[in-house]
């Protein structure tokens, strides 16, 4: 086999592999445009267990259904946060975010509290 007879081989793979890689990216993108404009997941805090229990508890006080009160947050527990912000004319997003964390969680939010 000759050294031009190897590259006719490699050149199609990295065509086929550039074009896989653009298609990823795309969809990447693409992926990300979906959804309500103005709702941004909760990333401005790092919510614990413990404080995830706490949610829970008192969206079981305010009448939602959170499933079972044990710190994760579940698909049930997010349909109690978006049924809770409804309720309250928060913005709908189903994520413990700063706004519903406020209203749900007072205290936990304030400067200075240490956890």
């Amino acid at each position: 086999m000759s050294h031009s007879a190897g590259m006719t081989c490699v050149r199609p793979f990295r065509v086929v592999l550039m074009g896989l890689a653009g298609l990823w990216l795309t969809a990447c993108v693409a992926s990300q445009a979906k959804g309500p404009v103005g709702l941004q997941p909760a990333n401005d805090r790092l919510l614990l267990a413990g404080d995830i229990h706490v949610a829970e508890a008192h969206l079981r006080d305010f009448g939602v259904d959170p499933g079972p009160v044990d710190g994760l947050f579940t698909a049930e527990t997010q349909a109690a946060v978006r049924a809770y912000q409804a309720r309250y004319g928060l913005p709908v997003s189903g994520l413990l975010d700063r706004r519903t964390r406020l209203e749900l969680l007072p205290g936990l939010d304030q400067p200075g509290v240490v956890r």
